[in-house]
């Protein structure tokens, strides 16, 4: 073969060399490409990955400050691992039922808790409809706990008794039927157990002082009244008197009484006394001597049975 012959093989085979690399080097510009838009994706999906995991702590941290803490005393006390039945019940009543109620949780038997509620409404008492809306937060949230619920009036009378079928219908169905409202009504009056006031009193060698607050038209003044129940009638001080009114007592109308200094004749004047829970507007006798000491007598506790329980410092009335 002549040169010129060689010349046109290999410009031949350059060619089909040149062509070959040519396809080759399409072929790793689109693996290349492929490998880009895989790894984008890649990338993609692993920022996608992370942002759900740190949402997710972030979520969690969140649910577990807000257990901690809580929006209400709800979740507060019954977010807590180490919560007490007794204070999830009172610290649940405290919020759901209006501010003027009192309420106190009783033991009994180490499981049955109830709980006591005093209306301390004058005008009327609640029906159970309405004190059925107002247990439906403290049912729902202290179940299984909650056993009874005894509704008093302001004269410490039981007149609502809820069960343990009461409240489980309130936490199902947020009421209770009109018939079992009507037993309700009718097991509130016959449970008495604690149709009782209870004075706190104290206890100073062997007498007792029992803190009493007494109003006139002068204002109030809280006194601590040495109790005699050999007393017919309360005895008030003429300081007490002057600071809580503004009769005459030279012209009003005065009582005879038998003391150990001889026949005494004190005027008598209106005073609300103010004991416990309970008020009462009586006549009370006005002690003109020098003696500065409050008697609280007997006439307190007028058409009601009454114990006197020294060693607990109290004393449980009830009837009136």
């Amino acid at each position: 073969m002549t040169s010129r012959g060689w010349r046109k093989v290999f410009a031949f085979v350059g060619a089909i060399l040149a062509i070959e690399g040519v396809c080759v080097g399409i072929r790793h510009l689109r693996r290349g490409i492929h490998l880009e838009r895989a790894y984008g994706k890649s990338v993609t999906r692993a920022s996608g990955k992370a942002a759900a995991e740190r949402q997710n702590v972030l979520d969690t941290l969140e649910q577990r400050r807000y257990q901690a803490t809580g929006s209400t005393v709800y979740d507060r006390i019954y977010n807590r691992d180490d919560q007490d039945i007794v204070t999830l019940i009172r610290e649940l009543s405290r919020e759901a039922l209006p501010a003027e109620w009192k309420t106190e949780v009783r033991v009994e038997g180490f499981t049955n808790f109830i709980l006591v509620v005093d209306t301390l409404d004058m005008s009327r008492r609640h029906s159970v409809e309405e004190v059925s809306k107002y247990l439906v937060p403290v049912v729902a949230r202290a179940q299984p706990y909650l056993k009874n619920v005894a509704v008093f009036d302001r004269k410490h009378h039981c007149y609502l008794y809820f069960d343990e079928g009461a409240l489980k219908a309130i936490g199902v169905n947020g009421a209770v039927s009109n018939q079992m409202a009507k037993g309700v009504a009718i097991k509130g009056h016959e449970f008495t157990k604690f149709n009782s006031v209870r004075i706190d009193v104290e206890v100073r060698d062997g007498h007792i002082l029992v803190p009493v607050t007494v109003s006139g038209e002068g204002g109030y003044y809280e006194s601590l009244m040495l109790l005699d129940t050999g007393a017919s009638m309360t005895v008030i001080s003429l300081e007490l008197a002057q600071k809580t009114g503004s009769e005459d007592l030279n012209t009003i109308p005065r009582k005879e009484f038998h003391t150990a200094n001889g026949v005494v004749r004190w005027p008598i004047v209106k005073r609300m006394l103010s004991v416990g829970s309970m008020d009462m507007e009586q006549d009370v006798a006005v002690s003109l001597g020098e003696s500065s000491v409050n008697l609280l007598g007997v006439d307190i506790f007028s058409g009601t049975s009454y114990l006197l329980d020294a060693e607990s410092g109290c004393i449980h009335i009830w009837g009136r």
